[in-house]
């Protein structure tokens, strides 16, 4: 099985692709994302949606003209 490898510092091994808590937080006190990056060197590798907004849907029936 590889390991994945750091395309910046080029260190190897799960155990260094880390994610970090934004400081932005939603009034319930929830981080915004998560940044996911490299301990050694700090590379980014993505950024993740932790809280997000959502609105209920009222699926809508609609009936052909009789």
């Amino acid at each position: 099985m590889a390991d994945p490898r750091c395309p910046q510092c080029d260190v190897a091994g799960m155990s260094h692709i880390v994610s970090k808590e934004s400081t932005e937080r939603s009034k319930t006190k929830q981080p915004w994302f998560l940044v996911v990056h490299c301990d050694q060197c700090g590379h980014v590798y993505g950024v993740l949606a932790k809280h997000t907004f959502s609105q209920p849907v009222t699926p809508r029936l609609t009936l052909p003209g009789l």
